[in-house]
């Protein structure tokens, strides 16, 4: 995919089109690291592309099981249970560590990746409204008052994994200095820098 969303058509063409782009450039920070560069932290940030990238897995998993299902009630209780489904035994925020290869940690995302375009199919398929609220569970985070809906989730999953991957971005120049714009061009098999890069 390139640095660019592609174009959009609907609106829920465009909360999953951007959410799949956000994912897949937090993902192109691993890009031909080591295991003990993707677990660094080089910055004042206890964030390392490891953590962040098993962050972002269970995050992608956890919240598309309420977009493909919005009328299930999931509990704390069943986090565990989803985040084994991915190969991720424990809870990660970006600073924890799995003690996994940056390779196992890129297969286990891509895994939540794929469940974008399973989250958008549902969408299409089952009729689901953007507008359709979701049941909340306590969450100590949001206000007493607040009503969530399948378009905020969607909102928030694009704008949680852009926010990481700028994070990722830094930690990867800081690394070995590479950016995302050379990490794109590596990836799609281009030179880098570009004639006329300046």
């Amino acid at each position: 995919m390139p640095f660019f969303a592609p174009s959009v058509t609907t609106e829920a063409d465009a909360l999953f089109t951007y959410l799949e782009q956000q994912c897949t450039q937090l993902k192109l920070t691993t890009l031909e690291l080591t295991d003990e560069q993707a677990r660094s932290t080089p910055t004042a940030s206890p964030l390392s592309i490891a953590g962040l990238v098993a962050h972002a897995a269970q995050v992608v998993n956890g919240w598309l099981q309420q977009v493909k299902d919005p009328a299930r009630c999931i509990g704390a209780e069943e986090y565990p249970t989803i985040n084994d489904g991915l190969g991720l035994n424990g809870i990660f925020d970006g600073s924890a560590l799995p003690d996994l290869g940056i390779a196992e940690v890129v297969v286990i995302f891509e895994k939540s990746i794929a469940e974008i375009e399973v989250a958008r199919r549902a969408v299409e398929e089952n009729g689901i409204n953007l507008g359709t609220v979701v049941p909340l569970l306590g969450n100590p985070w949001m206000p007493k008052d607040f009503v969530m809906n399948v378009r905020w989730i969607l909102c928030h999953l694009a704008t949680e994994i852009a926010r990481h991957a700028g994070h990722a971005d830094i930690i990867r120049e800081s690394i070995d200095g590479a950016i995302a714009y050379q990490l794109n061009a590596q990836a799609d098999g281009q030179p880098w820098p570009p004639e006329g890069w300046s």
